[in-house]
């Protein structure tokens, strides 16, 4: 089987590399293709094509791990439009519509808690005095980019005026902002990683400040289901409501209100620090599930 990886970058990233690896290893032949080379066309007969540089793109089935960083509306919408063409045509994991949500802090949480699932308080405004009200109602929050990961641009808020300044400026760039409650933890959340219906590996992830990202220096420990049943619970739930094929969702417990939340799910997790701390290989798991899926 031929096997896409789709990313944006112009050298397969990591993550990509071991995906190659991955498929290689059970038989397949990888093919790195980036998202922004690529052309979309309904013909005059009606029918969908994808290219590269002119040419039919040839897969069995695909696997998204990116579709870039700082894009305008338009440029994510026509990356999204076109990955949901070419799954009209391969079976891709992640599917598109699935990673619109996912890729979104604010329609992901909202989506999770229509189903149920606990996530903190959370608040997205353009205006800065619910911002100031919000900081002032509970002491901390934090301030994250709406589109982000590995804990980049997020900083915790101590000072209601803070909080004005952030969300009069973000209004000036045309651009909204997101503030959540502040947790305290034990020192440690967690991150479970989902492929399929399964939990292929979940760690603690202890950190060196009060983020608990392994980019920002958090060190994993592997955990396992039967110590913390309802962390596994949590993300096999979350990722099954947001429609993931592999998943990471980072779960935190609450010591003041003794309570477990889903604060983010991300449609495109690394898994280095994950697979140093557990021993497991999530690639394979990811290429297996992409497999049986062709195959049905």
């Amino acid at each position: 089987m031929k096997i896409l990886l789709l990313h944006y970058r112009a050298m397969p990233p990591w993550s990509v590399k071991e995906l190659e690896n991955a498929t290689i290893k059970l038989g397949h032949t990888p093919i790195y293709l980036r998202i922004n080379n690529l052309d979309a066309e309904i013909t005059s007969s009606g029918e969908i094509t994808v290219k590269h540089h002119d040419e039919i793109i040839e897969g069995d089935g695909g696997v998204i791990r990116g579709i870039g960083l700082r894009l305008t509306l338009e440029t994510f919408m026509h990356r999204i439009g076109l990955l949901e063409a070419l799954n009209q045509l391969i079976p891709l994991i992640n599917k598109p519509e699935a990673i619109m949500i996912a890729r979104d802090k604010w329609r992901s949480l909202v989506e999770l808690s229509k189903h149920g699932l606990p996530v903190p308080e959370t608040i997205i405004t353009e205006n800065p005095f619910t911002a100031k009200r919000f900081v002032e109602k509970h002491g901390k929050a934090v301030f994250k980019p709406l589109m982000g990961s590995l804990g980049l641009g997020s900083s915790l808020i101590l000072d209601p005026d803070i909080a004005f300044h952030i969300t009069r400026t973000m209004f000036n760039l045309n651009l909204p902002s997101y503030y959540q409650v502040y947790i305290e933890k034990p020192g440690y959340d967690f991150r479970v990683f989902i492929v399929g219906n399964q939990v292929v590996g979940a760690m603690k992830r202890h950190g060196v400040s009060w983020k608990t990202n392994i980019f920002q220096g958090a060190r994993g420990e592997k955990i396992s289901e039967k110590d913390y049943p309802e962390v596994f619970d949590l993300g096999l739930k979350a990722s099954k409501t947001l429609g993931l094929d592999y998943a990471g969702i980072d779960v935190v417990y609450d010591t003041v209100n003794d309570k477990y939340y889903i604060i983010e799910v991300n449609a495109f997790p690394q898994w280095r620090g994950l697979k140093a701390a557990t021993g497991v290989d999530p690639a394979i798991h990811i290429i297996k599930h992409l497999i049986d899926i062709i195959k049905r």
